[in-house]
């Protein structure tokens, strides 16, 4: 998909456009699984006896990435939704 107004950029351009946006989206994708690294093992992890998770803990985990994927998800496709919504409002008639 073009981005409106890459045509009117040089190749060059439209190539440093395009290594911006990868990096924005890879800072992006970093700070999203920091977040959630953060936010699992505040709510999940209790006790520091032992180097491995209990049993209750693995599942507070599994729980809260599982939880925090389907959200993902589900804001993805309400993004795609939206995206498509404005691209065929900006279409002339």
């Amino acid at each position: 998909m073009a981005l409106p107004g890459m045509d009117q950029l040089s190749q060059r351009d439209q190539m440093q456009v395009m290594q911006a946006l990868n990096e924005m989206q890879m800072q992006e994708m970093m700070n999203t699984y920091n977040n959630l690294v953060e936010k699992c093992f505040n709510e999940c992890i209790t006790s520091f006896r032992t180097k491995a998770l209990e049993g209750s803990e693995e599942q507070c985990v599994t729980r809260c990435v599982q939880k925090f994927m389907s959200f993902s998800q589900r804001v993805s496709l309400r993004f795609q939704e939206k995206q498509q919504q404005m691209q065929l409002q900006q279409k002339p008639s």
